[in-house]
């Protein structure tokens, strides 16, 4: 059975070459969909073998991609992304998996890896379905989030799961990613208003709206998806936790906590709705119980096929952190120190485990491990910020006040918009209490990045009623 490569493209001449070198050898046709590259695009995929064909953008991703199947002559239809790319190992999964294809209506679900900006971003493990028979009846569908799925199961197709391991590679900036989310709004909003009723278009449009931080436009459309979708929408967790996670940016936790648990009793093994359960009762005060939840987390087994996406930090490094800051909170430090240990051991690049450490010492006075810490910090060249702070707060625990304000300047002189270091640098000057026109001036710069930083307002309103003549040193301390 023969396999075309399908691919649809824009600008994507340095992204390109690298995913055409891991699997240009293993198909019999790649069709490459052009929607305007004003680069080398197009010569650099002829590069490759691929036929490359002009499209019109038209506001549409499955169009653009129902425009590949059109031109392949394959008997299968593989589909990836410029910034995708196959490993050695997956690379061999793969060609075994074109070896064995037969004449049958069906389709196979590959994991896609996503991994998020930054060392210690963490990955987001996505199921897509990847190949799929070409068959007269199976075409992509909606303007964006597309979807093949649903048509091949309509045309009753079977649907296979394999272990083939996609990588996507594209990292985004933040200005990048605001981008991309205000296009798919657009998208999504000219969709809606095509079909009101779809839930997978409210689910996406409630999600878009959710990535820009607007959570009561977006419960709404949640909660109508929610009442539209089938039971066996593959969504349908990824809604309780979105209903959950807007409620808690609306400041409304104990609602967010019910959502989630009303899931949960639908879903009782679903591990983002367990790690959101336990972050709600740790934010709510209710220590045993997030304990409950993080210990259920630990315990459940590998996730199931069918899960629409999933963080594997959740049932591993992220659960043992949340349960460290537990431990620590009840005062079990042994146990707290432990959990801390295994998520270092694990991802050493976890920078949230690295500081719930460092404050485990510290509230300890155990300063020599703190030393022994940041010294271990040091050794990744990404945390150089952070150890300088760490330093900064033994500094500021030995009343070493301008050994503390030299490295929080430093700091800040590199990291310009960065809040913590701002915040250390007020919390140093008001221990200190010399220079209290600095400190004012250091908690403004703090409420300048963020606006809405309640201490600070605080701080910063007691500062200006005790800015009075003759202030002792140190009269004023603020503990944040």
């Amino acid at each position: 059975m023969r396999v075309s490569l399908t691919m649809i493209v824009k600008n994507e001449e340095a992204d390109l070459p690298g995913c055409l070198e891991s699997v240009a050898d293993l198909v019999d046709d790649i069709v490459v969909i052009d929607t305007g590259s004003t680069d080398r695009t197009k010569e650099v995929a002829a590069r490759y073998g691929a036929r490359v064909f002009d499209f019109t953008w038209i506001d549409h991703f499955a169009a653009a991609r129902n425009e590949g199947i059109k031109h392949a002559v394959g008997d299968w239809i593989f589909w990836m992304d410029a910034d995708d790319r196959l490993d050695a190992d997956n690379r061999g999964r793969l060609k075994q998996l074109f070896a064995g294809l037969r004449d049958e209506l069906a389709g196979y679900m590959m994991k896609c890896v996503c991994r998020a900006e930054g060392a210690a971003g963490g990955v987001l493990v996505l199921n897509h379905m990847r190949l799929f028979r070409k068959h007269p009846e199976v075409r992509w569908q909606y303007r964006v989030h597309e979807l093949i799925r649903p048509a091949l199961q309509k045309a009753g197709g079977i649907t296979y799961w394999t272990d083939v391991v996609i990588q996507h590679t594209g990292y985004q900036s933040y200005e990048d990613y605001r981008r991309k989310v205000e296009r798919n709004l657009r998208l999504l909003t000219i969709e809606h208003a095509e079909e009101p009723n779809d839930p997978f278009i409210l689910c996406n449009l409630g999600r878009t709206l959710m990535g820009l931080k607007r959570p009561a436009e977006a419960i709404p459309y949640l909660r109508r998806s929610l009442e539209l979708s089938p039971d066996t929408a593959n969504y349908l967790t990824k809604l309780y936790v979105l209903i959950g996670q807007g409620y808690a940016m609306l400041g409304q936790k104990r609602e967010a906590l019910a959502v989630t648990q009303e899931g949960r009793a639908r879903f009782p093994d679903d591990s983002e709705l367990l790690f959101r359960e336990a972050a709600l009762r740790l934010e709510l005060g209710d220590l045993p119980g997030a304990e409950a939840c993080l210990l259920e987390l630990l315990r459940l087994p590998p996730e199931a096929t069918h899960t629409i996406a999933v963080d594997p930090g959740l049932r591993g490094y992220k659960a043992r952190h949340n349960l460290a800051i537990v431990y620590h909170r009840q005062g079990r430090f042994a146990e707290a120190e432990a959990q801390w240990n295994q998520v270092l051991a694990e991802r050493p690049d976890y920078l949230e485990a690295w500081m719930g450490a460092a404050d485990l010492l510290l509230s300890q006075k155990r300063v020599a491990d703190v030393e022994r810490l940041i010294g271990e910090l040091r050794a990744h060249p990404q945390f150089q910020s952070e150890a300088a702070m760490l330093q900064a707060r033994l500094h500021q625990e030995r009343r070493e006040f301008a050994s503390a304000r030299a490295l929080l300047e430093g700091v800040i002189a590199r990291q310009p918009t960065a809040l913590g270091p701002r915040v250390a640098l007020s919390q140093v000057l008001l221990q200190e209490g010399r220079d209290l026109a600095a400190a004012e001036r250091a908690l403004l710069a703090v409420l300048e990045l963020d606006p809405g930083y309640e201490e600070a307002r605080r701080s910063l309103a007691l500062l200006r009623q005790t800015r009075r003549p003759a202030l002792a040193p140190g009269s004023i301390t603020v503990s944040w």
